[in-house]
């Protein structure tokens, strides 16, 4: 699976990177986030939110699930207080089957079928101290399952490796 790994310093950034990736997911398909709490993946959601036409983005962190009617719908999940939850209890393959995009918050708590067609979008912060919650750096490394990257995420921000220093091309 190869993937690309993005160096955000701000929630404003993580939210360009959501808005940038708004681009090239369609609709049927699913953005999966995984992160530590506080990670950015809300933020992320906002841009992409943003990107397809729709502002109001509130974590369904107690809801569970939010829609967004933007062009093309955005059903939004959040399975962090979910205790295991299996794709069956949700529907989210009929939201899908509909022509919503699915992104689902906490998906390392969730039981996804393997042949989702899906986008897998990793949060980690990064290891230096950061003075401030809003300018943190935090890695974001994308990837599609089963497909290469369109060229427009490689190209749009900065690439770097694990340890901050800029990667060749």
């Amino acid at each position: 699976m190869k993937g690309q790994i993005i160096v955000t310093g701000s929630a404003e950034e993580t939210r360009m990177v959501g808005e940038q990736m708004s681009g090239v997911v369609v609709p049927g398909e699913y953005v999966l986030l995984y992160g530590p709490l506080g990670a950015g993946k809300t933020e992320f959601v906002r841009g992409f939110a943003k990107g397809c036409g729709w502002e109001e983005v509130r974590s369904p962190s107690f809801t569970i699930v939010n829609e967004y009617y933007s062009e093309p719908p955005i059903i939004h999940v959040d399975f962090y207080r979910v205790d295991r939850a299996s794709s069956e209890e949700f529907a989210l393959e009929e939201y899908a089957a509909e022509g919503c995009v699915v992104i689902v918050e906490w998906a390392d708590l969730w039981e996804s079928p393997d042949d989702l067609p899906a986008w897998e979008v990793r949060f980690s912060p990064c290891e230096e101290e950061q003075p401030g919650q809003d300018d943190r750096k935090r890695y974001i490394e994308i990837f599609r399952r089963g497909k290469e990257l369109p060229s427009i995420l490689q190209s749009r921000f900065q690439v770097s490796d694990r340890r901050g220093k800029r990667m060749e091309k």
